[in-house]
């Protein structure tokens, strides 16, 4: 049945009384921020990619394309979706207002089947345009989650991105202090290779203040991010350039613990906590540094208001069991857990306002487009509102 509820007979419409305007204020699309996208450290756009797969073949895509371009979104913000379906602690899944009907949509087993099946597919993040002659350098010091994600969307946007780490293999944390039973070699060095294949230049093995120098950097680059913890950058005595680069300094823990075996100690779910977070900092820094280069300010877009559960239909749902955490998840499992999402406070191209309009109000547009309002039309009855499921029409 998927996203959407069957109607079960014929919507009857029925004309206000004479016509006459019920009300003066009229309907209006107004997108909301889902909970899930608000609580996601890396800021996800966790409602589009479950409605990628939960709406592909109103799309016309076929269930291998639906996932393709599911990864391809959650890549927009985070270029580690096989790692962080295995170790982020899904504050998403704490705030889904699903868990009001029958039990939060299972967006970490989600995102891990995602992750996984691009690296068994071999997919490879979209090149960006070919960089200019006089594009900027930036120099990252430090290769884990947090660097390794701002060099990612700095190269997005054509920089010439090199980044440094002292140790032989680039991964930070996430390689030498989570155990490879929680993330697989090969699942690192997949999602580390598909960054790196944005022209991302590696220097491993490389110790800032041995190999390089900070003039070094300050004469090569015009911004440099230091991922390396707070006590470790202040150790570095950071001064800018005389070229007029800047430094960024990440707010990344100077210590974590070690975890030298495969097992599970107390300390895990700090680090594993941690990786989530610094993925943020770096998406965040790298939007810094590219404002900075480009002369722009750093002031933040407003996010719409966010959409709670007393602000759904949740009967016009059909109820769904949620899959289990240890549970296989293959295509048509994942298609299945996918329909669950309620697309809070987007339009989901349900239907039911076109239906329950008694003035023909409303337009059909091409897939992806919604609807349009015939304003003249309407006379301010507030029926699309009320059977609004998922809350994107309000009366303004």
């Amino acid at each position: 049945m998927g996203l959407f509820k069957e109607v079960k007979k014929p919507v009857i419409r029925t004309a206000a009384a004479g016509g006459a305007d019920v009300s003066s204020l009229r309907p209006a699309y107004i997108a909301k921020t889902a909970p899930c996208i608000y609580s996601c450290p890396s800021g996800t756009d966790v409602r589009g990619w479950l409605v990628a797969l939960t709406q592909h073949e109103a799309y016309g895509c076929t269930p291998a394309q639906a996932f393709e371009l599911a990864w391809r979104t959650i890549l927009e913000q985070n270029p580690f979706p096989a790692i962080c379906g295995r170790v982020c602690q899904h504050p998403c899944e704490l705030n889904c207002n699903r868990k009001a009907k029958d039990g939060p949509v299972a967006v970490n087993h989600l995102e891990r089947f995602i992750g996984d099946f691009a690296i068994a597919q071999g997919l490879r993040a979209a090149l960006p345009a070919p960089r200019r002659e006089d594009a900027a350098r930036v120099a990252v010091v430090g290769a884990g989650p947090a660097g390794l994600t701002a060099a990612y969307h700095l190269a997005r946007k054509g920089y010439a991105v090199t980044v440094v780490d002292a140790a032989p293999l680039a991964g930070g944390m996430m390689r030498y202090r989570i155990p490879r039973a929680v993330i697989p070699g090969e699942v690192l060095d997949s999602e580390i290779e598909n960054i790196l294949g944005l022209g991302i230049e590696l220097r491993a093995g490389c110790v800032v203040g041995r190999d390089l120098s900070l003039e070094d950097l300050w004469r090569d680059y015009r911004a440099v991010f230091f991922a390396v913890g707070l006590q470790k950058a202040a150790q570095l005595e950071l001064h800018a350039g005389a070229n007029g680069g800047a430094a960024f300094v990440g707010e990344l823990p100077s210590e974590l613990p070690e975890i030298p075996s495969e097992e599970a100690t107390e300390a895990v779910p700090r680090v594993l906590n941690t990786v989530s977070v610094a993925i943020a900092q770096g998406r965040a820094v790298a939007g810094a540094i590219a404002a900075y280069l480009e002369g722009n300010g750093t002031a933040g877009v407003d996010s719409p208001a966010v959409i709670r559960s007393d602000k759904l239909k949740l009967d016009w749902y059909p109820a769904a069991q949620r899959i289990e955490e240890a549970a296989p998840m293959g295509d048509a499992e994942a298609l299945a857990e996918a329909a669950r999402c309620m697309s809070c406070g987007m339009c989901m191209d349900c239907e039911t306002c076109w239906m329950y309009c008694s003035k023909n109000c409303f337009v059909k547009l091409p897939k992806g487009e919604h609807y349009k309002i015939k304003i003249d039309l309407c006379n301010g009855c507030g029926k699309c509102v009320e059977s609004c499921p998922c809350g994107y029409i309000e009366m303004k």
